[in-house]
Order: structure tokens, then sequence, then C-alpha cells
């Protein structure tokens, strides 16, 4: 028995859950009905509609992958099947990677299908061409920044066996990594200036970079290289090396897969 086994496990007990179902038709509709308010009344173009896609998706992805992740392995550890699992036999190793893997599906697959379809109807309603040789591009970027919270997630279920712990890591990984990160940024920066603002327009290299830390800013950078959408342009205008895409595709896998080797190391040792 492998990780794979795991996977397997974990993807057709996701395939039997009307939740799954649920959040993929919220995506669809959301993604899709996105463009509809875009195009039909506005006529307009699609770079528009691609910018207010990627907000959308920079705040919606990590919710759907926190919810798919954190009680992973917190369900089956508290419920005894983990146990069971271990007997058959499995490593503990086995366990976290299938996890990982299995949820990773379990979220790209729905989340994909829902772009592609939302790309559909943007490749109709456009006033204008669209890139569409990008289209994958996109799909794969956001595939990958939400499959990073799974990592997040899966990492946080594998850390601590109290539910409490583990959903308020979770909550605590979303509001530090989306929705805090850039005032914490610019409250840290102002402290190190002085308070003198101007360095919030004009931010030295390792700013930048710290900046880019972001999972959202990262993600943020990777869209702005396909296509022309009014984003992480203080990354694309400021010459610094070390801020350009493939940083920010390295720190997007780096997301992914730290918090699940601390997490494992953990788990590894932990008294189920």
């Amino acid at each position: 028995m492998t990780w794979r086994d795991v996977a397997l496990r974990d993807v057709r007990a996701a395939s039997q859950s009307i939740g799954i179902w649920i959040v993929s038709g919220v995506q669809i509709l959301l993604f899709v009905g996105l463009a509809a308010v875009e195009f039909v009344p506005n006529d307009g173009a699609f770079p528009t509609y691609l910018d207010s896609l990627t907000g959308v998706v920079a705040v919606t992805a990590p919710l759907v992958a926190l919810l798919l992740g954190y009680k992973s392995i917190l369900a089956e550890r508290a419920g005894g099947q983990l146990r069971l699992a271990l007997s058959v036999p499995h490593s503990r190793r086995d366990v976290a990677v299938g996890k990982f893997v299995g949820r990773s599906v379990v979220f790209s697959v729905p989340t994909a299908l829902a772009l592609c379809l939302a790309g559909g109807v943007a490749i109709v309603l456009a006033d204008g061409g669209v890139p569409w040789l990008w289209l994958p591009w996109f799909v794969g970027v956001t595939v990958l920044y939400g499959v990073t919270f799974v990592g997040v997630a899966v990492g946080v279920s594998l850390s601590t066996a109290t539910g409490r712990r583990v959903t308020v890591g979770t909550i605590g990984a979303y509001l530090v990594t989306v929705v805090l990160w850039e005032d914490l940024h610019t409250a840290v920066l102002l402290i190190l200036h002085r308070f003198d603002t101007a360095v919030t327009n004009d931010m030295p290299g390792w700013a930048l970079f710290v900046r880019l830390l972001a999972p959202s800013e990262s993600f943020d950078l990777l869209v702005r290289t396909g296509f022309a959408v009014d984003r992480a342009g203080r990354y694309v205008d400021s010459g610094v090396a070390y801020v350009a895409w493939p940083v920010a595709l390295g720190l997007l896998v780096a997301w992914t897969l730290v918090p699940v080797a601390l997490g494992y190391f953990r788990f590894k040792t932990a008294d189920l």
C-alpha cells in the first residue's frame, strides 16, 4: 500500500461528498457569472474581466483550499480511522503525501473546470482579441495558487491533534497571508523608515521581495506575466532581478511544500 492508495481513497470519498459538488457548482456560477456581468452590459474587454477574476480568485481559492485540507488528517485521527490506515500497512509518510495529493486533486479538478468554462464564455463574449494561448497559463497558476493553501492546510492538520488549534491555525494562515500581509508589510516598512511615506511608493529591493513573499502577490505577478492586467506593476517596473516571475513561481512551490514537510516532521513522531 502506498501514498497513491491513500490519495485515490481520498479522491473517491470526495467525489461522493455533496459539499464538494456544491463548492464546485458555486465556483462555476461565480466565474461564469462574473464573465456575464463584465461583458454583457458593458461590451467589455478581456483584460478587464481577467483583472476582476484574478481579484476574486485571490480571495476565494485560498478559502476553498483551506476548507478542503484543514481537517484532512485531524478528522481521521479523532475518529480512529488513522490508526486503522496505519495498520494496513501505510507509513505515516504515505498518509501525509497521499492526503496532500488527494486534496490537491479534489481542489484542482473542479477549479480548472470552472476556469475553463469561464474562459470559454469570455472568448465568446469579449469585445476584442482574447490571448487564448495564454489561458492555460492562467488556469495553471490559479491551480498552483490554490494548491499552495492545500499544502498549508494539510501541514497544519498534520501538526496537531487538537481541533481548536487546527481551526485557529487555518484562520490565522488565511488572515496573515491573504488579508493582512500588505498592511503588516507597510507598517513595518514605515517604522523602519521613520514613517516616511515616500518609501511605500519607492520600495527598496528587499522590501519588494518581502511583499512578494505573500502568495497572493506572487499569484498577481504570475498572472501579469501572461496578461495585460493592472496588477503587480511594482515588481514589473522595479528592475530588481529577484522579484521576477520565476521567483514568484518558486515562492508558491515553497509555500506548498514547506508546510507539509514541517507538519510531517511533527506527525511522524506524534502519539496517535
